[in-house]
């Protein structure tokens, strides 16, 4: 196990020429002749390339009635009381996790490298996991030149016995955890019918996002119940409460985590060790990158992610979900039919990618054939907004 601690001039105004004042145009009930003076009529822009004109324009208008809204009375005060209510969030935050010791595992980019960030911010000393040191070397040289105090321990969480040492160190040289995020994952888009000889990827799935993560709250659990006092946060799916398809692998080893910590957390309950599963939606990391198809799909930002987590952790609540994502569990339960009825459309409309068929590719205009500029597009660009987050 490797350890990482770490020890222009302002530009002249331009200015501004004096407009000329156009003549008056007398007001006519007639069609003026081509070649009247006057200014000319604007010409509306071309939409984009396989995106209807009067769904382009109607984006543009959108854009524009935001813009009004935003510049109003009203938008600012808005934006002050969003302004607001993050201060308010950053003083709670620090209440929470000053001086408190906490575990960000897949700390060196993406969602952990955010959680890390403002937990460090806000006081915590934060260890970091990961697998590369100098990924993790970096980050850690961010938190400290901000003030903050972080600890980065290389670690590959799909590894059980490196996930021993990491808790039994991480115990040697902090006393104990506060609170463990378990973050690091690993995803896997392929529908069964190609999954039949990749066993391997079932069982690499569920040994880091299961295996991997239980056996850290195995190693940090205990002095939890010793001190009474702890907070095990398990980022999981927006699939395990909408189970889309494709993704049977990966929504599987999120889901036995989940039904694990529902389980634990009634046995830990009077010991004041909380369980927390965080179902996050669909979110810009370098995790879904391979996946072309979702370049255009509605995502959340690695940062907006962290405040879902920093929600977590503030509040402690069983869970934090997406209301679409609640929706879709309800759904299952009541409407099982509709459900599938509406999922096998996603099926059908989101293939999988050249590389789950078993298809050599060249690339991203491969990955993406056919899919611009047709009616079909449309739909699945249609469909991704609708049930905007979820992953297809």
């Amino acid at each position: 196990m490797v350890t990482t601690k770490k020890a222009t001039a302002p530009t002249a105004p331009i200015p501004r020429r004096k407009a000329s004042t156009p003549a008056p145009v007398k007001p006519t009930t007639q069609s003026a002749p081509a070649s009247a003076k006057g200014p000319a009529p604007k010409r509306a822009r071309p939409a984009p390339e396989g995106v209807p004109a009067a769904v382009a324009k109607a984006a543009r208008t959108a854009k524009q009635v935001t813009r009004l809204i935003r510049q109003s009375p009203v938008g600012q005060a808005g934006t002050a009381a969003q302004a607001m209510v993050r201060a308010g969030k950053s003083s709670r935050l620090r209440q929470v996790v000053r001086n408190k010791v906490v575990v960000v595992t897949g700390a060196s980019s993406g969602i952990g490298e955010d959680c890390a960030l403002k937990l460090a911010a806000a006081g915590a000393t934060v260890i970091l996991a990961a697998r590369t040191p100098q990924k993790l070397a970096e980050t850690v040289a961010r938190i400290e030149a901000q003030g903050g105090h972080a600890f980065a321990y290389a670690c590959d969480i799909a590894d059980l016995a490196d996930c021993d040492r990491f808790c039994q160190t991480v115990l040697e040289n902090h006393g104990h955890v506060d609170i463990l995020i378990n973050n690091a994952g690993r995803s896997i888009r392929r529908s069964v019918k190609h999954s039949f000889d990749r066993f391997h990827d079932f069982e690499r799935t569920m040994q880091l996002n299961f295996f991997g993560a239980l056996r850290l709250i195995f190693g940090f659990a205990p002095t939890m119940l010793a001190r009474k006092q702890g907070h095990i946060i398990n980022i999981s799916s927006i699939g395990v409460l909408a189970s889309p398809p494709r993704f049977s692998a990966y929504v599987a080893s999120k889901a036995a985590l989940d039904a694990f910590s529902w389980c634990a957390a009634s046995e830990f309950a009077d010991s004041n060790v909380r369980f927390t599963t965080v179902n996050m939606p669909l979110v810009r990391t370098p995790m879904i990158a391979p996946t072309k198809l979702y370049d255009a799909f509605p995502a959340l930002s690695p940062d907006e992610a962290a405040e879902l987590v920093m929600k977590a952790v503030i509040e402690k609540p069983k869970r934090v979900a997406t209301g679409l994502g609640l929706v879709g569990a309800v759904a299952q339960a009541l409407t099982p039919g509709i459900s599938e009825f509406v999922l096998n459309q996603a099926f059908r409309l989101f293939p999988d990618s050249l590389a789950a068929q078993g298809v050599d590719s060249d690339g991203d205009g491969a990955e993406a054939q056919g899919l611009a500029g047709n009616p079909v597009e449309l739909a699945r660009k249609l469909f991704s907004q609708v049930f905007s987050g979820i992953h297809w």
